[in-house]
Formats: structure tokens, sequence, C-alpha cells
């Protein structure tokens, strides 16, 4: 029997801090991202959003959420409350009429925060229909050399764009006294004990790596208190997100995540064939009750950035635990936490107790960061043994080369420097936070070595700007954020040069 297109509605709710139009407007983008992503609406088929808000709220600014959320486009209609006794209070409530072939009862309503206790029948269902896989475009003109044939999947990867290194600039702008604060290195660099263990392993060179990383992993798996064959190492964390997706995925499994985030999940999935299902963050980290929604019989890996590069935020063990209840046994959960030795948050998780457990949980750590090694390309995954043994079987031969794992090993028993390097971090991120604050820019409160914050005008034009003097940022455009600046916390003589020419820069 024919099925044809008709109008179908899918209800959300969700409440709101305050009666501010930012607020607002992050509310509803966040539900209306929400039920799309929940429910594979095709933006196109959308034919109206119907907003209602309690009278606490102002009318005029859920629009101004679903216009964030992408829908340029659609109808919107806008309307208050008649008041009700009882009722909810600052609750955005939210009518979206699309035209589908599902049937009603397909319809995924979503209710989120404390608005969930509106429909807790509709607010505990999880389980969503895998979207419409999309066409691909073509990679070469018909008229250009022919080439082999090449995997569809590699043309949605993006390549990768890097902080501008600080060579370049010396040779674009003929500048040589030059900070570059884009890329969260340690200004402290790295460890004089992995200075010193570096210099005196040069002779050997010429000698292939332990493939095993065995000193380096017995040292860890003490420290952590695993099992060595639960640690993975591979050529920075980015090289293990590969091998877990090497290891897991197929084509048509979905991996799901929040955005902006680091770009190398997606790149795993795309390189793997796999599709993406990328929600919007929630007060700048990621949103664990709208992604425990999204998650369906596809879901093969879901990523946790935290806390989240590149705005900072964390989620908290309270909402980790709430959201790896629902999370089905079968799904493996990737915790990424690059700049856990950064987190000074009482309430962050200890991940690596859901591992030892033997929960389907992945961590992710690495040395680029607190401990200054970045050069060296050197990161590591905690798993289960079960995961474990299967991913070390995707693992290249001598993935880790020798200067890293000697410099990681002599940097992992230098704890004078990380906590040298903990302490210039609280003190210069105390002094950035005043000082945006008296430049009157919001910024996001970050868990990690560098700041997210937001210009209100476009950010790669102070981003020039600041490249002028000789001050390398990351402008938010490269995050989907036109309008927000990523700082590294560095020294405080570069801290002070940073705020300088920034000022210079906002008002030249």
């Amino acid at each position: 029997m024919l099925s044809f297109p008709v109008t179908r509605g899918i209800r959300g709710a969700i409440t709101v801090e305050a009666n501010k139009e930012a607020a607002i407007t992050s509310a509803a983008c966040r539900l209306i991202q929400t039920m799309i992503a929940a429910n594979q609406v095709d933006v196109e088929g959308i034919t109206c959003i119907i907003f209602s808000v309690t009278q606490d709220l102002d009318a005029c600014f859920p629009a101004a959420g679903a216009r964030r959320a992408g829908l340029t486009e659609i109808p919107l209609f806008c309307t208050t409350e008649i008041p009700v006794p009882g009722s909810l209070p600052r609750c955005i409530r939210a009518l979206m009429l699309v035209t589908t072939n599902r049937q009603l009862r397909d319809m995924r309503h979503i209710y989120l925060g404390e608005a969930a206790g509106l429909r807790p029948d509709w607010a505990a269902s999880v389980m969503v229909e895998e979207e419409d896989g999309g066409s691909l475009s073509e990679c070469r003109d018909a008229k250009a050399d022919p080439c082999p044939a090449f995997r569809r999947t590699i043309l949605d990867i993006a390549p990768y764009q890097p902080g501008k290194p600080i060579s370049e600039l010396e040779r674009e702008r003929g500048l040589t006294d030059i900070i570059k604060m884009a890329s969260n290195e340690n200004p402290l660099g790295p460890s004089p004990k992995a200075i010193e263990a570096l210099r005196q392993s040069l002779s050997s060179l010429h000698i292939y790596p332990d493939g095993s990383c065995f000193e380096l992993r017995q040292a860890l798996a003490r420290r952590l208190d695993v099992e060595d064959v639960q640690l993975i190492f591979g050529n920075g964390s980015d090289e293990v997100i590969k091998m877990l997706g090497l290891a897991f995925l197929e084509p048509d499994d979905e991996v799901l995540f929040c955005e902006p985030t680091f770009s190398e999940y997606a790149y795993t999935a795309h390189l793997m064939g796999a599709r993406i299902r990328a929600l919007p963050l929630a007060d700048h980290a990621y949103d664990l009750e709208a992604m425990a929604l999204a998650i369906n019989p596809k879901t093969k890996i879901v990523f946790v950035c935290n806390p989240n590069n590149p705005t900072g935020a964390y989620v908290s063990k309270d909402k980790v635990e709430a959201f790896l209840a629902r999370v089905p046994r079968d799904v493996l959960v990737v915790f990424d936490e690059a700049y856990y030795e950064y987190v000074t948050a009482p309430d962050y998780p200890d991940t690596i107790s859901y591992v030892k457990e033997g929960r389907n949980v992945v961590v992710l750590r690495t040395f680029s960061k607190i401990y200054g090694l970045a050069g060296l390309r050197i990161g590591y995954g905690i798993a289960p043994i079960h995961l474990a043994e299967l991913v070390h079987r995707v693992r290249e031969p001598f993935n880790v080369n020798t200067s890293a794992q000697i410099g990681a090993l002599a940097a992992l028993e230098d704890d004078e420097h990380v906590k040298a390097s903990q302490d210039l971090n609280n003190s210069g991120k105390a002094w950035l936070y005043k000082e945006l604050s008296r430049l009157n820019l919001e910024y996001v409160p970050t868990e990690t070595n560098f700041i997210f914050f937001n210009l209100e005008q476009d950010s790669q034009v102070i981003y020039e700007k600041l490249l002028d003097q000789g001050v390398i940022t990351r402008s938010g455009g490269i995050f989907g954020c036109p309008t927000w600046l990523r700082v590294t916390i560095g020294t405080e003589a570069q801290n002070h040069r940073f705020i300088h020419a920034l000022e210079k820069a906002l008002h030249s």
C-alpha cells in the first residue's frame, strides 16, 4: 500500500534559566536542533514551527533560536500562553509541523530539563530511527585527468586546520617577536626531566622503538591502578580515536557527538564510512540529555569531549552517571579527557572507575598538553580488557617512537613540573577572567588551559589584527562560531601582552 506524505506534529518543551534574550535564544535553539536530530527531520520538510512561552518569558526571542538552528526560511509563530495556575515557570513549548511518510506513533516528542516532568512518558523515549543517506558530490571534474577509483567516504573529510605556526607568521609578515597562544600548548614547555632523558637517548635513535611501550606501560598502569593490557598507546590520542574507528565502525554505523568540538571524531566516522549525528552543545558543554535521546539502533560510538574543546566547559559526574544509565550496553562511550590534568571542578567525573567496572567505556588522555610533549605526539586510552584486546589488533607496529616513550616516561614522574603548570594556569585564568570582564567580553568559564570568549563581531578581523602585533590566537570561525576567539592561557608576560594587543585591536 502506497504511503503518501502527510503533515505530522512534533511537540517539544524546555525550561529557561532567566527571562533574558541570550538564555531564551539558546534554549530554543537547543530544543529545535534536538527535535530535528531525534526525528531525522529533513529541514525542507518543516512546514512551520509554533512557539508558545509562559508569561514570565519574552515571546520575541524563541524565533531567534530557531534561526540560529539554521531554519532561515521556515515560517515561525510565537505567542504568550494564557496563564494557568501551577504551570511550569519559564517554559518554552514548540509544535513543529513536518511533511513526512512516517506514522504518528513514530514521532519523537522532546521534553528537556525540568520540562521532562510535563510528559515523562515521552521524555523517557530514547529510540529514534535511522536517518536517510545523502548523496556525495564528485571530487573531480569530468574533464580532469583520470584517477584510480577512490573511497567515496573521504569526500566528507575536511582537512584539519592547525593553528598558525610561528615560522609561517615570520615569513608572511616579517615579524620576529611572536607569541603563540593558539594551540593550547604548555607555556612552560616540557619537563626538564624529559629534556634530559631525551638528550641521553639520542645515540640510540637507529634502533626500532619498543613496540609494546613496556616501561611506559608499566609506570602508567601503576599510576592509574589498571592492568597494563588496558592501556592503548598512540601517536597522539588522535591515533587512538582512529584505532577505535578501525576496530568498531562499519559503513552505516552511527557516531554521536556534540559540536563545536574536536574534529577527529567526525574524521574517524567519515574515514570508516559511518554516519555522524552532531547535536548542539548546552551551556557550551556536551548535552548528555539530548544525546541519550538521539541514540538509536545504528549508534555504535558516542564521543564525549570533557572538558570540551573549543569551549572549555565540562559535564559533571551526576550528568555523566545519569547519561550512562540510559546508554544501551552495546554502545561504546568514549570520554576524551585531553585536558584532564587542568580540571579543578570538584564534581568532575572519575571516568576510569567506569572502565574498571568493565563497562563499554574508553577514556582518552594525552602527554601533549600539561606534560608539554605535543611535538613528540603521544597519547593513550584506558579501556576494559575485552575492548583493549580488539583495539590492539589494529595498532600499527612501532606506532609510538622511542623519543616519545622516553620523554613521556620522564614527564610522568615529574610531579613538580605538573604542579607548576597547574598553578601557572590557575593564576593566569583568574587574571584573564578579570581582564575580559573589564573589556565587557563574555567568556566561558574553563576547566582547561584556554579561554573561549565572544567578541560580538567578526573574530577573523580581530584575529588578523592580533597577528599584526605578533600574537597568534584561534579564530572561532573554524569551529562555526564566527564571533568567538580562543586563546591559550600563557605565562604572566604572554597574558599581559595578549590583553594589551586585544585592547588595541578592539579600538583600532
